[in-house]
């Protein structure tokens, strides 16, 4: 079980690394971005694994709020804005397979001419869809939520970052 739960966070780590080094934030940055990709990635995967949650939507939004609560605490001690460091996290649980499958199916569903398979494409186009859609707004609203609830000290956590 660890075995699998760290390979996740280290495989999550390195594409949150990579996208946060992509948008050339302050290097301190790049590995909290990592450390909080990791720490979501393995979380949503130990609750959709060993806690056998039924929907994966609640189990990325528990995870992106998450990421904006320890996105708060990271920038406050780094003096960065949280944005810097959470969204970079947040990307590496887009659902892109989910985006894939829905499109092959419509694409199938569209070239299909018995009527069966056509029923079963639409189906299963619509259950990969829903899937990534409710995926990426728990995502949005999951970190939203946070950086909302704590707005007004976002504006205080660079107020006194070139006194260190």
């Amino acid at each position: 079980m660890i075995e699998f739960v760290l390979k996740d966070m280290f495989f999550a780590a390195l594409a949150g690394f990579g996208f946060a080094y992509a948008c050339n934030p302050p290097l301190k940055t790049l590995i909290a971005s990592a450390f909080l990709a990791a720490i979501a990635h393995g979380f949503r995967f130990v609750l959709t694994e060993y806690f056998h949650f039924q929907t994966l939507a609640i189990a990325t939004f528990m995870a992106s709020f998450c990421i904006g609560c320890l996105g708060i605490i990271l920038a406050k001690i780094m003096k960065t804005p949280a944005e810097i460091i959470a969204f970079p996290a947040l990307i590496p649980m887009i659902p892109g397979i989910y985006a894939y499958k829905a499109i092959l199916h419509l694409i199938s569903f569209i070239r299909s001419e018995d009527l069966q398979a056509k029923t079963d494409f639409l189906v299963q186009f619509f259950d990969y869809f829903l899937t990534t859609v409710s995926v990426t707004l728990a995502l949005a609203i999951g970190v939203s939520v946070t950086l909302l609830i704590f707005f007004e000290q976002s504006f205080m956590m660079t107020r006194h970052a070139n006194q260190d």
